[in-house]
């Protein structure tokens, strides 16, 4: 793949200009006055959240003020025809972006909401696939912020005090509303019973889905796997379908479906119902493909899979009769995408049932043909190589030599750049398994930025199955802040910790330099020069551990989405 993707670069001349137009190459301005406002309210994302607060019981959330906020604004999710409520540990933003294109490919006004963001406050708000922009955002603060204002003097006058992420939510399902959409997929933020989310009407709940359940947020949640399980299965209404996705811990499967029975949900498993057998990378021997996506994507990017439809979801999505089969291409990298896909697949099903009659196959595959997500396994290189590139291509064009892959005969392109916000044990051993099928044997300076509240060392310990070269710890703020922070000192005594909890290096494997720096530029900065020092082929400086490290890559570094 490593090959492939040099060819592309060297052969679309086009490619550095419209990437560098993205908005996820820079940090985009939105407004300082809307954001001053919000920042009045408390913030737990910046904070931490409490203990237990997401658990059904005294110490939870109190989902009254969320609900009577909502009262004060017209009940906006109560004017949806259809929503989906999507909880879980892992995955819960890869399904919601692909059942949002799944929906907006049926030709349906698609609103998702999703957090944390990643680079811009308004990326959590999106219609049709495009965030709220920064007038509109500016427009709708200014049309409720009375109302706002006024309910949180009332709750204040009670004691409660209104949190950032209930107004952020609230005024995104007043968006949604006044946007007039077909349909809401909703995010969960932490865990689902006591969540602000937890507010959607049973008439128009389509599904609620629940992804794989592990242990992030366990303070939060109630500790053990049963508990956290018991919140995310809050989101569940009686009588409504549940969509389980595929659950690595049997006593989380037991909980889920365990509430389900309680509440007469029909449920549906969604990887029994859709069944994806990979096919890999679709670049050829040769390291080079023809084929591209609709948008004209590369499809070294992409990766194939066989999809097969069975049971509730081939019955609603083609009609009773023989399980219906069709090859499908997703833009998102890495196996596990395939259990969030099939996730998705199944809410599109129930959405179908629900009334939303325009989701079919065709709609399907084009969704998650369509689907992208930043910050999950997103391959990126530096903008002077990306310049090189395209520079290489036009003189090719015009009849001279290409060069090398970086422009200039002779000169070695940096290395690639893969950004991935994960930080979860689960999470980081799918991203260990992703980058090295796509970079077998490339060198990889690995660059660590955590909050302070996850499984550190049980992180470490699946990316320690990378073999990186170089391992550099650093911190990023969490949500603007410092407080959630994990020192880079924590992260690199945890990294060792791994190394003899597991066993210390391998025979014959690689020797990983640990490193410390101040900032992630300068860590980054480090990863490079360690990665030239190596002479071999091109490496890779991969960014992780924390969403928040991936959007501030974006803002800081000089990159360009491939």
């Amino acid at each position: 793949m490593l090959r492939a993707v040099q060819l592309w670069a060297a052969a679309r001349p086009a490619a550095a200009a419209a990437a560098a137009a993205s908005p996820l190459c820079s940090a985009r301005p939105y407004s300082a006055a809307a954001l001053a406002w919000l920042e009045q309210f408390v913030n737990y994302e910046r904070r931490g959240v409490p203990p237990a607060a997401g658990t059904d019981s005294d110490a939870g959330f109190d989902l009254g003020r969320m609900r009577r906020l909502l009262a004060d604004l017209g009940d906006p999710q109560a004017a949806w025809p259809a929503a989906v409520h999507v909880a879980g540990t892992k995955g819960k933003g890869s399904t919601v972006a692909m059942l949002a294109a799944i929906l907006q490919a049926a030709g349906y006004k698609a609103g998702a909401y999703t957090s944390p963001h990643i680079i811009a406050l308004n990326d959590r708000i999106a219609i049709g696939g495009s965030p709220i922009s920064d007038a509109a955002f500016d427009a709708l603060v200014a049309r409720h912020s009375a109302t706002v204002e006024a309910a949180a003097a009332r709750e204040a006058a009670a004691g409660q005090a209104l949190s950032h992420f209930e107004i952020v939510t609230a005024l995104a399902f007043k968006h949604f509303q006044e946007q007039q959409v077909d349909a809401a997929v909703i995010e969960v933020g932490l865990g689902g019973v006591r969540d602000a989310t937890n507010v959607l009407q049973p008439s128009s709940l389509a599904a609620a889905v629940v992804t794989a359940v592990g242990h992030d947020h366990a303070a939060a949640l109630g500790g053990t796997i049963e508990r956290i399980a018991a919140a995310k299965a809050g989101i569940m209404q009686a009588g409504r379908p549940v969509v389980l996705g595929r659950q690595p811990e049997a006593a989380a499967q037991e909980v889920l479906l365990a509430r389900a029975q309680e509440l007469g949900c029909p449920v549906i498993q969604a990887p029994d119902d859709v069944q994806f057998s990979s096919a890999g990378s679709s670049t050829d021997a040769s390291g080079s493909s023809s084929s591209t996506g609709s948008d004209g994507t590369p499809a070294l990017l992409w990766q194939q899979a066989r999809m097969a439809l069975r049971g509730h979801s081939a019955a609603a999505l083609v009609g009773p009769g023989e399980p219906a089969e069709l090859d499908i291409r997703l833009r998102v990298l890495g196996e596990h995408q395939l259990d969030n896909a099939a996730a998705a697949v199944a809410a599109a099903a129930c959405l179908r049932q629900h009334g939303l009659e325009r989701i079919g196959l065709q709609a399907v595959a084009a969704g998650l043909e369509a689907a992208t997500l930043p910050g999950r396994f997103q391959l990126c290189q530096f903008q002077e190589d990306a310049d090189a590139a395209a520079a290489a291509a036009a003189r090719a064009a015009q009849g001279g030599s290409s060069g090398s892959a970086a422009g200039d005969a002779g000169a070695e392109p940096g290395p690639w750049v893969v950004l991935d916000g994960a930080h979860t044990p689960e999470s980081a051993a799918a991203l260990a398994r992703t980058l090295r099928q796509a970079f077998p044997t490339a060198p990889v300076a690995l660059v660590v930025a955590m909050a302070e509240d996850k499984q550190h060392r049980e992180i470490c310990q699946e990316l320690r199955a990378i073999h990186p070269h170089v391992a550099i710890f650093t911190s990023v703020p969490i949500a603007g802040g410092a407080a959630r922070c994990a020192g880079p000192g924590q992260l690199a005594g945890a990294w060792q910790a791994a190394a003899i909890l597991g066993g210390g290096r391998t025979k014959g494997g690689v020797r990983t330099r640990e490193l410390i720096q101040a900032s992630l530029t300068a860590a980054v900065e480090k990863a490079r020069m360690e990665l030239r020092a190596q002479r071999a082929e091109r490496g890779v400086v991969l960014v992780c551990g924390s969403l928040h490290a991936v959007g501030a890559a974006l803002a800081q570094l000089p990159l360009v989405p491939c």
